[in-house]
């Protein structure tokens, strides 16, 4: 008989122990056991620990071997430690060796849909669990930054708030002015029809300042920044950059992603108030021109609905959205597992994971400012 336990022992590392007997009689049901803890932990640096097993014959060596194979299957690197002394000779010659392994482990069936579904509810539990460790790291390495000075480089940060913060005004500013083109001419259609036309400017200034600005800033952000930095983050995990720096005595965390949050974070407030600003300027220039709107009655009725609360919860849904960026395009980019194919797929699991956190986190602040608006009252 033979067991299996596994632990995280990081948000990019598991360690797999395996006790017992590694036999022929064994062989089936243990390739099967490691293969599904393979498909619930991808992306992982993945440790298998030998030094439990009492006995381990060719049968349990093509087992190994499967197992190695499966983790380049999944993106996983799969290092072997405390191999039994007797055996690592003959299991180094058998990994090595190109051949195929016997029939005991082939014909593995393709899932089925509910067996998929599983799958993919157990991924997305993992994934969830990986995000919150990942800031736990973070949110430690940051503490331990503070409290010692210079632990944190501080002179990088200007030239990332440049690259997250000042290279994206243009982008920003002229899709805020469509936004706000858009929105007002949405507006026009129905407001002519009951003669609401000054109305136009409430509905540009508060759903842009309120929603619009903030999601569609933070969607530009995750395109440029998050996934910027997973591809960053990953080349140098592929290249190994990120073990030099551990060995260095470089924490990894401390290095990259801490100086690349706090960037985020100040610049999305900032890129939302550029956009909340040129948004209703282009509302303005569409009320102007299909609604005989002089700027000052626009103007006069923005000032007369728009709340500072309203800018305010924008600004803080902002702020938040770029820490969530940050971090998921930091995350991402450490659980790049081999060469340039993992990169891209990190990369566009960065954008994609974004959106999605930033669409669920938009809809819990939505939830917030209705049942709790006395506390965003300023």
């Amino acid at each position: 008989m033979f067991q299996i336990k596994f632990r995280q022992q990081s948000f990019d590392e598991l360690l797999i122990e395996i006790t017992g007997n590694a036999s022929v009689e064994e062989a089936v049901a243990l390739d099967r056991e490691l293969l599904n803890i393979l498909e619930a932990q991808p992306l992982k640096n993945v440790k298998l620990d030998l030094g439990g097993l009492d006995y381990l014959d060719g049968a349990g060596i093509a087992v190994i071997r499967n197992f190695v194979r499966n983790c380049n299957k999944f993106s996983n690197n799969a290092t072997l430690i405390n191999i039994p002394s007797g055996g690592k000779r003959f299991l180094e010659s058998r990994l090595s060796d190109s051949h195929a392994t016997m029939g005991i482990l082939d014909g593995i069936d393709e899932p089925d849909v509910a067996t998929q579904i599983k799958h993919g509810i157990s991924n997305l539990r993992n994934s969830s669990a990986d995000m919150i460790t990942f800031i736990g790291g973070v949110v430690d390495a940051f503490w331990s930054g503070l409290r010692r000075s210079g632990s944190i480089k501080w002179e990088g940060l200007a030239k990332l708030f440049e690259k997250a913060g000042v290279d994206a005004v243009p982008i920003v500013a002229a899709l805020g002015f469509l936004m706000g083109c858009i929105l007002a001419f949405q507006a026009a259609i129905q407001l002519r029809k009951f003669g609401a036309n000054i109305f136009v400017a409430d509905l540009v200034s508060v759903s842009i300042c309120l929603e619009m600005g903030p999601l569609l800033t933070s969607i530009i952000i995750s395109g440029r920044s998050g996934a910027g930095y997973a591809a960053h983050i990953g080349s140098m995990q592929v290249s190994e950059e990120i073990d030099a720096l551990r060995v260095l005595g470089i924490d990894p965390i401390l290095y990259l992603v801490c100086p690349r949050i706090i960037a985020v974070a100040i610049a999305a407030p900032c890129l939302t108030m550029i956009s909340n600003i040129v948004g209703i300027i282009g509302g303005c220039v569409v009320a102007g021109f299909s609604l005989d709107i002089t700027p000052t009655a626009y103007f006069n009725q923005v000032k007369r609905v728009l709340e500072i609360s309203d800018v305010t919860k924008g600004l803080i849904k902002s702020l938040v959205f770029g820490i969530e960026i940050a971090s998921i395009g930091c995350l991402r980019g450490f659980q790049v597992r081999g060469g340039a194919e993992s990169v891209g797929y990190a990369t566009t699991s960065a954008v994609v994971t974004c959106i999605f956190v930033l669409t669920v986190t938009n809809a819990l602040f939505a939830v917030l400012f209705y049942y709790f608006p006395r506390i965003w009252s300023f």
